[in-house]
């Protein structure tokens, strides 16, 4: 595909910034698992089709995402055999300017076009010679959006539209949360009034709050610490069995603080707010039984992993 498209819209990371009230958090809202329907229709000759399938974001390193999207595809071309088979496909998704948005790049990393659902941001177009992909965006709930691909050209003339909702019984809680090491290399966590369990600093963002602004607040206001969100380092999202809900999921964006507390002659660090109890945690000592699963499946292995020498 050739991925430049004459005549289209600003290049990536040229469009205003939004105002704060009117931000969404792009990469929280889609990371995890959506079943997708979608239609398809040949207006050159009337042929339609059906997918019907899972796509799933998860995380990566840059703080983008991975999609993958698996499923069956009906084809029911005019005058000829039906098909039906298996179909799959991939993309990457990474970060712009603005955590509403985010660009969509080919496996191999060439653009494909932006995803966001605010203003103008939520249509985009993509020229495959010879012919032009415009693409538009609806998010209809916190569980479900869709999007439409009109194409035209000399080559094709096709609508595509596609419905996702998000899969999963239990109800899901986004939140933030943060590493913090001291000078000895032990992970800073806290329990909560009321419960037993020792988790990261963190909790849920406010309104128009994006992931690292919420952790920056969280940090603060749980245990006096201070770093501004633009200083703060992504380190993975995960989903995670809640640690205090029942039956409930964790959807969890985790930064790590660029510096260490010096905790013998630096600022003091105490437990305010909801917090009871704060522990350093000796990652090379044998680990107790009262942390958090956001800790226990998800983070410790992915330090530990981090912490293994190269080459």
């Amino acid at each position: 595909m050739n991925s430049q498209t004459p005549g289209a819209g600003p290049d990536f990371d040229q469009r205003p910034e939004r105002s704060a009230d009117q931000r969404l958090d792009l990469r929280a809202y889609l990371l995890g698992s959506w079943s997708v329907a979608r239609t398809m229709l040949d207006r050159a000759t009337g042929s339609r089709g059906t997918f019907n399938g899972v796509v799933r974001f998860t995380g990566t390193d840059d703080g983008g995402l991975r999609f993958r999207e698996e499923g069956s595809v009906q084809w029911n071309p005019a005058g000829a055999a039906s098909f039906h088979g298996p179909a799959s496909r991939e993309y990457l998704l990474k970060p712009s300017a603005t955590p509403e948005t985010m660009d969509m790049l080919f496996p191999d990393g060439h653009p494909f076009h932006r995803i966001g659902f605010g203003g103008q941001d939520n249509q985009d177009r993509h020229w495959c010679d010879p012919d032009t992909y415009r693409v538009e965006y609806t998010r209809l709930g916190p569980d479900e959006f869709s999007y439409r691909w009109d194409v035209t050209g000399p080559a094709k003339d096709l609508l595509l539209e596609s419905v996702l909702t998000r899969t999963g019984v239990n109800p899901r809680i986004v939140v933030s949360a943060v590493c913090v090491f001291d000078d000895a290399g032990r992970l800073l966590t806290v329990r909560k009034r009321g419960t037993d369990k020792f988790m990261h600093p963190g909790g849920k963002p406010e309104a128009g709050e994006t992931a690292a602004e919420a952790a920056s607040r969280e940090l603060e206001e749980e245990v006096g610490i201070i770093v501004a969100p633009e200083d703060l380092e992504p380190f993975g999202s995960w989903l995670a069995e809640a640690a205090n809900e029942a039956a409930t999921q964790i959807e969890a964006t985790v930064f790590t603080a660029p510096t260490p507390v010096n905790t013998t002659g630096g600022p003091a660090v105490n437990p305010s707010a909801e917090i009871a109890e704060i522990r350093w945690l000796d990652l090379a000592a044998a680990l107790p039984e009262d942390l958090a699963p956001l800790l226990t499946d998800h983070v410790l292995p992915a330090l530990a992993a981090k912490a293994e020498p190269t080459g």
